[in-house]
Order: C-alpha cells, then structure tokens, then sequence
C-alpha cells in the first residue's frame, strides 16, 4: 500500500506539476518588523502538489520514524547471545521503519488528497483537508487491515481536519489573554 501510495505521488508529481496552485493570493499590509518569520516562509515557498506532498512525505516519515524510537524503548526487544548488539540494533530499526512508513503513508496520502481536491474544486475551504484526512485514516486502515478501523479513523480524522481548518488553520490563539489589552509581540527576522 505504501509503494502504491509513493508510485501515485510521484508519478502524478511528475505528470501534473501545476497542480495544487493556492486560490487565495491575498498578501495583508503589515510592517517588517511585526512580521512573524514563519508567515514570511509560507508567503515565498512554492505551492505545487510535488512541494506539498514531498514535505507531508518527509515531515511523517521523520515523525514516525521517531514515534518508532519511542515505541521500541518501550518494547522488550532482548539482546541474544547469537546475534549480539546488531541483533537488538536490527529490531529496534525494523520497529523504527514500521512507524516511518505507516505514519509516512498517512501524511502523504493526505497530502495529496487534499492538493488533489483543491485542485479539481477550484476552491480551498474545509472540505478539501476532510477528503484528505479521510483517505489518511483509510491508509491506516488498510495497513491494520481492518476495514472497520479504517473508517472510524477516516471519520475522526476528517472531523479534526475541519475544526483545525474552520478555526484559522492555526493552533496559535492571541497573546495575551485575547482581550486585546496586551501588546502584539513583535518578530525580529534575524
């Protein structure tokens, strides 16, 4: 499921590099020195399918790459007498690329999901990031491989997608207490 997954990416990367242009282009006034450095990223990066979904792809590999380093520190893996340290080595990489995959497989499935969504609708709203959480969650599925499990996390996964998308696609809230009295703090670009 996973090379399929990478095999579409790419070859629809490599068929389509047009695809997924932002429809919203609407840069504010604000002062340079107010600016907060990660907008200022957002505004100059490219926006294409192969850029989205080869940073989703990246970005979820690493992460579970990590979450499997975790999973394996938790785990009795045992060091044998006939295979040594590499043994143990060997178990924990395999725990480590199990997660790297599934979770990679996940993020890029939603990834271009949504990118592919965005650019058949022509519109980007709430809607497009379910699609893609939702085939996210049947990835998961698939790789448990249980239907039921697939579903339920589709379902959950595109009802989070739209609460992130429908507050501001930010988990960042106002500084301060949000009643306006405190100061903006000022980002610095350094």
């Amino acid at each position: 499921a996973c090379v399929c997954t990478l095999a579409c990416v790419c070859t629809l990367a490599c068929a389509f590099p047009s695809i997924c242009v932002r429809f919203d282009a609407s840069v504010g006034d604000r002062s340079p020195a107010m600016e907060d450095p990660q907008d200022a990223f957002a505004e100059r990066r490219p926006d294409t399918f192969g850029f989205r979904t080869g940073t989703a792809m990246v970005s979820s590999v690493a992460a579970g790459a990590v979450l499997g380093a975790v999973r394996a520190t938790w785990s009795d893996i045992r060091i044998t007498k006939s295979g040594g340290r590499m043994s143990a080595l060997m178990q924990v990489l395999g725990v480590m690329g199990n997660y790297a995959v599934t979770i990679g497989a996940a993020g890029t499935a939603f990834a271009a999901t949504e990118c592919m969504a965005e650019s058949v609708r022509e519109k980007k709203d709430v809607f497009n990031g379910a699609l893609g959480a939702a085939a996210s969650g049947m990835v998961l599925g698939v790789r448990v491989g249980r239907i039921d499990v697939g579903l339920g996390a589709a379902a959950a996964m595109a009802v989070a997608s739209m609460a992130v998308d429908a507050s501001g696609e930010t988990l960042r809230g106002p500084s301060g207490f949000g009643d306006g009295a405190a100061p903006k703090k000022k980002f610095f670009p350094y």
